[in-house]
């Protein structure tokens, strides 16, 4: 009987890339994934954003960072400032193409400045409206991108360089 189980469930699986990755082993915890959504930033999101995730940013650092965010409805701008940085989102004049991109690098920088001190960084996973991120040692990155074999599914760093702005493809 049991062996017939068994069959049944591989039979049922949702995908071979589920099972390749669970046979790796993947070492993400995936009821800790924060879904951000890219859109959501963009549209003057990244500071409310960041306020739902400082409890958990609080759990590893001792204070989160004051954030500002300069938005001119009239002008199509939005801004935000932390520790000292500056992120352009929506400008006038400016390719305003990536803008989900760039509310993406802004929102991890400004998450990870926050993490400085810290023995964890906040790593984004997937990206556009399925964007999302988790809390991660730098031991746990690299466990991750060797046992996760897509590599659209590794976590990853934004980091501010066009035409893929850090997502592993």
């Amino acid at each position: 009987m049991k062996h017939l189980l068994d069959r049944l469930k591989s039979l049922f699986s949702n995908s071979e890339s589920s099972e390749k990755e669970a046979a790796c082993g993947d070492p993400l915890d995936y009821e800790k994934f924060v879904h951000l959504d890219a859109e959501d930033l963009a549209e003057q999101g990244i500071l409310s954003a960041y306020r739902d995730l400082a409890p958990q940013i609080l759990q590893y650092t001792a204070s989160a960072l004051e954030l500002t965010e300069e938005i001119d409805s009239d002008a199509a701008t939005y801004a935000v400032s932390a520790a000292g940085q500056r992120f352009e989102i929506w400008e006038p004049g400016a390719s305003n193409g990536d803008g989900w991109e760039r509310a993406t690098v802004a929102f991890f920088e400004i998450v990870n400045l926050s993490l400085r001190s810290s023995s964890h960084k906040f790593y984004a996973l997937y990206g556009g409206n399925d964007l999302g991120g988790l809390f991660l040692t730098v031991e746990e990155f690299a466990a991750a991108r060797r046992a996760i074999t897509k590599r659209s599914d590794w976590p990853w760093v934004p980091v501010n360089e066009p035409p893929h702005y850090g997502y592993p493809n």
